[in-house]
């Protein structure tokens, strides 16, 4: 095949294989997701297996519990606490409301609301589906991300039978991709304690009440970079409402400062130090990714960024073994 048919083949499969990648991004959001944590998770395991002696399968699963148990603990205390106080919510809302010369019927509004016809039916069944769709690719991400953590041969297994001879070149570069995904967990676990920690000690200041709750939340929450923070404030918010309402504008004035200090500080500066990435790069990967694919694509953008500047450096090095 002469080289002008080769470049003709690229010209076609190229946007061809842009095109497929964009109709399947959910689904390549997941998958590239999952392995990069499972791949994470595995590297973690290794190490403590190194320096612990503990075995590599016991790790991975000591992994995996604690998150579980850590979210369930979180969902069993923060239930009862918002069902309670949302039922103390209505009538101060409704005060506050009339505080500021603001005297709705939230009846009349909340039963509008709730009327049935087709369009509420429709509205409410697409939105049940979405939270239904949410809780699904979060139980695949995790059993994704678990086979592949307990498979450490799979991928160079998978090389070795690819590319052959040319094996080392291409492990080598798998081997620092999986050291960057570790890292990249570190980093992000890093940012929900320093958050969870930061949140607590500003609610305690103003001594907000289930400060340690709302605080465990936010720091798990920052898993899911812009959203995570937004759910959180809102339930401090909430809450402050509920019992302090004098405080609301102090507690949302603080989650914004928490915010600043993340976005401007926090990021930029795990990026820079341990990815080697420039804090533009970063910011503009999250806004890509949230245009791409949402909260999925915000949780893949920093990963995905990872292995494309590995790939492309790999790329110049080939190039010049060649030259």
């Amino acid at each position: 095949m002469n080289q002008q048919n080769l470049s003709n083949i690229y010209f076609w499969l190229i946007p061809t294989f842009l095109f497929f990648l964009w109709y399947i991004k959910d689904i390549f959001f997941i998958l590239f997701f999952s392995t990069a944590l499972g791949i994470a998770i595995q590297e973690w395991a290794i190490l403590i297996r190194k320096y612990l002696k503990i075995p590599f399968f016991v790790n991975i699963i000591l992994i995996y519990l604690i998150f579980i148990f850590i979210l369930i603990i979180s969902i069993y205390f923060l239930l009862p606490v918002f069902t309670k106080e949302f039922k103390n919510l209505y009538p101060k809302i409704q005060d506050f409301l009339s505080d500021y010369g603001l005297d709705l019927d939230l009846n009349f509004i909340f039963n509008k609301f709730l009327k049935t016809t087709p369009e509420t039916v429709f509205g409410i069944s697409s939105y049940f589906i979405n939270i239904l769709g949410g809780f699904f690719n979060f139980f695949l991400i995790i059993i994704i991300s678990f086979y592949v953590a307990t498979q450490p041969n799979f991928f160079p297994d998978l090389f070795k039978f690819i590319f052959g001879d040319k094996y080392n070149f291409y492990i080598n570069t798998y081997i620092k991709i999986k050291k960057q995904f570790s890292l990249w967990l570190a980093g992000q676990l890093f940012l929900m304690i320093f958050i969870g920690l930061l949140t607590y000690l500003v609610l305690s200041v103003l001594k907000i009440p289930y400060a340690g709750l709302i605080s465990l939340i936010a720091g798990l929450l920052e898993i899911v970079p812009i959203l995570g923070p937004i759910i959180a404030a809102s339930l401090a918010i909430l809450i402050t409402f509920s019992i302090v309402p004098d405080k609301v504008f102090l507690v949302m004035a603080s989650f914004v400062l928490i915010q600043q200090v993340e976005n401007n500080l926090l990021i930029p500066f795990i990026a820079k130090k341990i990815f080697q990435i420039k804090p533009l790069i970063t910011l503009a990967s999250i806004l890509v990714g949230t245009k791409i694919g949402g909260v999925l694509g915000i949780l893949t953008i920093l990963p995905l960024s990872l292995v494309l500047i590995e790939l492309y450096s790999m790329i110049i090095l080939n190039k010049n073994k060649n030259a």
